[in-house]
């Protein structure tokens, strides 16, 4: 211990026990073991019979002590943190000298009464790095040729200083576990967008059904899917209310249930109610903070061209025959998890495909702009696009409206999702015309 305080200036010191503490973090990966390496150096350099570190707890509503050198162990005193010497510090950010302890109303005697330490002297600073505070740094009764005297104000400015090294490696150590944490919610964005993208990406490929998601951030709040089943395709559009991971679980649960629900052999009206009941349950349990999904779920006879749907709060779907005329249906639902299941006529919509197609689109669609301008395209705009890719299979279709975004001449803030069922053969129409 000599070599590291005894003979070295504070410059010198600042650097060896900054090094050291990094290193020991680098090691072990936790700061209070790479803290508890240097406590003993500051031990030795201010000549304390008993050194403390206080941090505070996440909320700093309290001061537990995590590293305790000297006679009585106090590791795990947890203490109110605005109480006694340690906690005026703490909020202050003011260290304190203590000559006699017992006549200072600030000491927290209750320590000394729970541990049959005599306190005498008492040194408390606080440990900050700019306008941060992490706890207090406290020592006990001064030490002199084995004998307890009193600190002075040159020991307090001395552990003021030992403080300040302690503040400038807590601010390191915390910068590189945030480093840390951050690569690996990266890491976690990024394996659950490849996840999401391949849930995508597994979509059967039927001539007549084709869509796409393009997330306004890595994971979309957006959803589809369809499978065919016999002479039937089954499918969903949703979109969930908020962004980030907690919509991108929702979309996982509702993908997850309607698959599930569809291979049971259960109708689009029953799928829906059963959404319905699951998004309103888990709505009540956290008092609201789940949100809602708008959704639009389906199914389409192959031979019959019969579709059979329910539209709850998706907006409005737009039909398109092969002359290019257009008809929209709004939806006669609201959103899922609102209301709850029992007081909502879950009755089926009809419409007749023959050479007819289907477009399905989330707000995303609606409310894109075309590039260097300001106006939303809203549903007329949707109406052109539709009129643009009408003539188009599905798969065409869907491939036009991603390179209109991929290349910017449409661009959105939000989730964009777009499901065209339904197919006709133009070119022959019109050359038989």
């Amino acid at each position: 211990m000599n070599s590291v305080t005894s003979n070295k200036s504070f410059d010198d010191l600042f650097s060896s026990l900054i090094t050291g503490i990094i290193q020991r973090y680098a090691h072990s990966k936790s700061i209070i073991l790479a803290l508890n390496w240097a406590l003993p150096f500051i031990l030795e350099s201010i000549e304390a019979q008993a050194i403390s570190l206080f941090l505070a707890n996440s909320d700093e509503s309290k001061l537990q002590c995590e590293i305790c050198i000297g006679p009585v162990d106090i590791k795990g005193l947890s203490i109110p943190s605005n109480a006694g010497l340690v906690g005026k510090a703490f909020t202050t950010k003011v260290g304190s000298l203590i000559k006699d302890a017992k006549s200072d109303a600030n000491h927290y005697s209750a320590v000394d009464q729970k541990t049959g330490f005599e306190t005498h002297s008492i040194l408390t600073v606080p440990i900050i790095s700019g306008e941060h505070c992490y706890g207090c740094l406290q020592a006990i009764n001064r030490m002199d040729n084995g004998q307890i005297t009193q600190f002075d104000e040159s020991h307090l400015d001395s552990f003021e200083r030992l403080a300040l090294i302690l503040g400038v490696a807590f601010e390191n150590l915390s910068l590189t576990e945030q480093m840390i944490k951050d690569a690996l919610i990266k890491q976690d964005l990024s394996t659950a967008e490849e996840t999401q993208k391949n849930l995508f990406a597994s979509l059967q490929d039927i001539d007549v059904i084709h869509g796409l998601v393009i997330p306004a951030r890595n994971l979309s709040g957006d959803f589809l899917d369809y499978l065919q089943i016999g002479n039937e395709i089954l499918f969903c559009e949703g979109d969930v209310s908020g962004k980030g991971i907690p919509a991108a679980l929702t979309v996982a649960r509702c993908l997850a249930l309607f698959r599930y629900m569809v291979n049971e052999g259960q109708s689009p009206a029953a799928i829906a109610k059963s959404l319905n009941h699951e998004m309103y349950q888990i709505t009540e349990r956290f008092e609201g903070s789940t949100g809602f999904v708008t959704l639009l779920i389906g199914k389409y006879n192959l031979l019959t061209k019969e579709v059979e749907y329910l539209n709850c709060g998706h907006g409005n779907i737009v039909i398109c025959d092969p002359k290019l005329e257009i008809d929209t249906r709004a939806s006669s639902l609201p959103p899922i998890g609102i209301v709850p299941s029992e007081e909502l006529d879950w009755s089926s919509e009809h419409i007749h495909l023959e050479a007819k197609k289907m477009f399905v689109f989330t707000d995303g669609i609606l409310e894109a702009k075309v590039t260097g301008t300001n106006d939303e395209i809203g549903l007329a705009g949707v109406v052109s696009l539709i009129k643009l890719i009408g003539n188009l299979c599905p798969q065409e279709g869907i491939a036009k409206v991603q390179t209109l975004f991929t290349e910017y001449k449409l661009q959105t803030s939000d989730d964009a999702t777009m499901l065209i069922l339904g197919d006709f053969n133009v070119k022959q129409s019109y050359r038989s015309q």
